[in-house]
């Protein structure tokens, strides 16, 4: 069974709770939880929760249940750092909720809204997840927050006793669940607890350090030293984390949401958050069971996580440019606890695997094993941003990157020489409308592509003259079989070079690779190139018959 069916056949399947020995009731619309830390700028790695979360939210509304998706931005989150691409001076900003700064580019009325809009709407409109936007500073100001944080305060000693369990050091006693934003200078990350009183916390606000994961440093936030009270009705900050997770599930009544695997750790986030959940906010932690875990491996971008700090990422809005959106939510939909390995040059391998997904989808393509057979047809559909209706043929990503750089403007006015070459290879037969939508589309995918991200074999110079060093590369045999192929090329068909070119090197005892050098030698100069046959097939036939002419 596919992992988000076995999920959502646990949800509806879910007879207790996982903390305390109780029953749960049956659910009659299941609410799917996402959320984001706004800190930042959102980009494809922050995706990669929503899109899996969907993918549940596909499979509950597959087996005929009612269901709600959300997605929360978590926007009352301090500022830790400047992101990059934004204003340096809103270092200014540093330590205050995420809420309360302005739109770094004047178009929006804050920060929080400008990115909210722009990753909610890409998502809607481009990766086929359609959650709800939520915000936690609203929920907050509008009171939704109040009785959850009034049962935290009220229940502080049942939160300490979970937290305790997985720490060296016991909480002090004077510690408090909600974090106030200073009435002095805006900011959330400074204020230390001094005092409580029945809904009003006490605070001060103080210097704070803290340090980046992985980095020695310490950042500094300086506090403004004032002394005030926060009323928790009036809703000017947060819960601390892991009790606030516990009360997101309990307000918006959570069936299910998934996390990576450092959550999952024995004595981890979820669990403390989970517990919190069901011992002090009555309400079942929003996973099937603690023995069905289903915890998010990391993306790796070569050999590094996909993280923004390292620039390895794009915006969600940026991603459909240069790359179709299946093929991001093949990325992360497949196989999630697993890690996969993922670079940018090597997308086209990534749209490859989703074409040929496609094929095997419309039995275009045999798969032998059964259980096989099924989970990839699953995947597909995970992978498509509506249901399929219909296969539509696709020319190779690769080999539309080599078409954009051979035929200007090709999905413009020299379209129709991209569909006669197309036609040629045997890759489209009798297009319509909608196969050619989807090849301009494509191309102008491959060309952005190749521009951006693509490898030094991806991006084709042709040399203009053959210079006498490439020659003095090439034994008599190479010679020899590339002078019979610009022959007969003469005559013949480039689809046909293959077994032409395959014939000769038998004949002449060298190994089909030799000549593959040779001619990629004589085209662009390089012993490695894009597929030969595909590239000749590209390239206009006089010259080619010329330039191997000239080097036999």
């Amino acid at each position: 069974m596919f992992w988000s069916d076995r999920i959502a056949r646990l949800l509806v399947e879910r007879s207790k709770f996982n903390h305390m020995d109780k029953p749960t009731e049956k659910t009659k619309k299941f609410m799917i939880k996402s959320s984001t830390s706004i800190s930042g700028v959102p980009h494809i790695g922050n995706a990669s929760d929503v899109i899996r979360h969907d993918a549940v939210v596909r499979s509950l509304t597959d087996m005929g249940e009612k269901v709600k998706f959300i997605w929360v931005s978590e926007d009352m989150d301090p500022l830790r750092k400047v992101p990059k691409n934004i204003p340096p001076e809103f270092k200014k900003y540093l330590g205050m909720p995420v809420s309360a700064l302005p739109c770094p580019f004047g178009c929006c009325e804050s920060y929080v809204m400008h990115f909210d809009r722009l990753f909610i709407k890409s998502l809607h409109d481009e990766f086929g997840a359609k959650p709800e936007l939520l915000s936690t500073t609203e929920a907050y100001k509008h009171g939704h927050f109040y009785p959850y944080i009034k049962l935290a305060l009220e229940k502080i000693d049942v939160i300490k006793g979970i937290l305790n369990k997985n720490r060296t050091t016991p909480l002090p006693s004077l510690y408090s669940p909600w974090t106030p934003v200073c009435d002095n200078c805006g900011k959330i990350i400074t204020t230390k607890i001094i005092g409580m009183e029945g809904d009003v916390v006490k605070y001060e606000c103080q210097d704070y350090s803290f340090q980046e994961f992985g980095k020695e440093a310490y950042n500094e936030v300086a506090g403004c030293k004032h002394k005030g009270d926060s009323d928790i009705k009036k809703g000017n900050g947060k819960l601390l984390w892991k009790i606030e997770w516990g009360a997101e599930w309990a307000l918006w009544k959570v069936n299910f949401e998934g996390a990576g695997k450092e959550h999952y750790m024995p004595g981890g986030s979820f669990w403390n958050a989970g517990e919190i959940c069901e011992r002090v906010y009555d309400w079942p932690e929003p996973y099937p069971g603690k023995n069905e875990i289903q915890p998010y491996e990391y993306i790796m971008v070569g050999k590094e996580k996909m993280s923004a700090s390292k620039g390895n990422v794009v915006a969600t809005w940026e991603w459909p440019d240069f790359a179709p959106p299946e093929v991001l939510r093949l990325i992360f939909i497949k196989r999630p606890n697993r890690a996969r390995g993922f670079q940018y040059e090597k997308i086209p391998d990534s749209v490859d695997e989703l074409d040929k997904l496609e094929k095997i989808y419309f039995d275009l393509e045999k798969v032998e094993d059964k259980k096989e057979l099924m989970n990839n047809k699953r995947l597909f559909e995970m992978c498509s941003i509506e249901k399929p209706r219909r296969y539509i043929p696709k020319v190779p990503f690769s080999f539309c990157s080599l078409l954009t750089q051979f035929i200007p403007d090709a999905a413009g006015k020299n379209f129709d020489k991209v569909m006669k070459t197309v036609r040629v290879t045997g890759h489209i037969g009798d297009p319509d409308e909608e196969i050619e939508s989807s090849l301009k589309k494509r191309l102008l995918q491959a060309k952005s592509w190749v521009e951006k991200y693509g490898d030094e074999e991806s991006r084709i110079v042709l040399l203009e003259d053959l210079p006498p060093d490439i020659l003095g590369k090439l034994t008599e045999t190479q010679k020899y079989v590339l002078l019979k192929m610009g022959h007969f090329l003469r005559k013949g068909d480039a689809k046909d070079l293959w077994a032409e070119m395959k014939k000769l090197s038998e004949e002449r005892g060298v190994q089909t690779a030799e000549i593959f050098k040779a001619a990629y030698l004589v085209l662009i100069g390089k012993e490695k190139g894009p597929r030969l046959i595909p590239f000749l097939q590209v390239l206009d036939r006089n010259f080619v018959i010329k330039r191997f002419s000239l080097a036999g």
